[in-house]
């Protein structure tokens, strides 16, 4: 077998584990329901298609999932009264588990994949994959970035455009590039 034969085969076996039907069929469905009135019905239709979506979750719009590693369906977990807005993008290259009552503002990507650097002929290493957790309660704002591998504490607040790169304690607010703590939160702060 040639090079090229080679990448080809390659290239066919990525596009076949990024066709997810089921996924896409509930986007299609989705797409037909009017924004923010709909989404407990947008819930049940990512749970027929096989994520693990709690009770009561809300999702504002359509989820912009995107993964080509096998297990797709078996990467997101959403806790039960977690409120997702629309133009929301998630990788799935690993898992992303998202507690109870978990507030996710519009814009915000989710990465759980990533690559290593490879030498000078090619920066673009082999692919590096590590879980996010969001824990119960937390609020992730308008176009915050989260990195793999990371936390974000129960009960945390990451502000407007804030680029996490290492775990969020719990009950604190965080914001910037790099996200750093800004100042801790106590059980009745807004």
């Amino acid at each position: 077998m040639s090079g090229s034969e080679g990448r080809i085969r390659y290239y066919v076996s990525m596009l076949r584990r990024s066709i997810h039907v089921r996924y896409y069929m509930a986007n299609l469905v989705g797409r037909m329901l009017p924004r923010h009135a709909s989404g407990v019905i947008r819930g049940r239709l990512y749970r027929w298609a096989g994520f693990k979506i709690g009770e009561g979750s809300f999702l504002m719009g359509n989820l912009d999932l995107v993964s080509a590693v096998p297990g797709f369906y078996d990467k997101l977990v959403i806790g039960a009264g977690s409120v997702i807005a629309d133009h929301v993008t998630i990788n799935l290259d690993d898992k992303v588990t998202l507690g109870t009552n978990v507030a996710i503002a519009p814009h915000v990507l989710i990465y759980t994949g990533s690559h290593k650097i490879g030498p000078g002929s090619m920066r673009l290493g082999t692919v590096s994959c590590a879980p996010v957790t969001i824990e119960d309660g937390a609020w992730i704002r308008l176009g915050a970035i989260i990195v793999p591998g990371v936390t974000i504490g129960r009960g945390s607040i990451v502000a407007t455009g804030a680029v996490v790169l290492k775990n969020v304690p719990p009950n604190t607010y965080v914001e910037g590039n790099p996200a750093v703590v800004i100042r801790p939160l106590g059980w009745g702060d807004r």
